[in-house]
């Protein structure tokens, strides 16, 4: 029975330190909303500030500034999503997530979203 109780307060042990180990792991992943960040090609200062549902607001001088803000602060938090769906739309998916979505594939390469952007960009330039 000692050998029982030992084994058993081992494995409580064991849990805790692996839950504590994946909590801070997952919270080191979570962007910094209070660092100050100096991006090269702005040409003037643009302010991103975080409300309490950690939604920017972005304050720039001008539009530029303001939608490259906007693309890194997008990315910052959506990275993953964007790439996947980015994959999805190609018709790429499987590179990553392997024959699950090799039928998703197979129907967005038939809608060719790739193709009729390129003659969409071809048409306007």
């Amino acid at each position: 029975m000692k050998i029982l109780m030992r084994i058993l307060f081992a494995l409580v042990i064991i849990l805790v330190v692996a839950a504590i180990g994946v909590y801070f792991f997952l919270r080191s992943s979570l962007p910094d909303y209070d660092r100050e960040l100096v991006m090269p090609g702005l040409s003037a200062p643009v302010e991103v500030e975080y409300d309490s549902f950690a939604i920017p607001h972005i304050y720039a001088s001008n539009e530029e500034d303001l939608f490259q803000a906007l693309g890194y602060v997008h990315a910052q938090d959506r990275l993953f999503q964007m790439e996947v769906l980015r994959r999805l739309a190609d018709g790429r998916l499987s590179e990553v997530f392997g024959e699950k979505a090799l039928e998703s594939d197979r129907f967005f390469r038939t809608l060719s979203f790739r193709a009729h952007a390129r003659m969409t960009i071809d048409s306007l330039y």
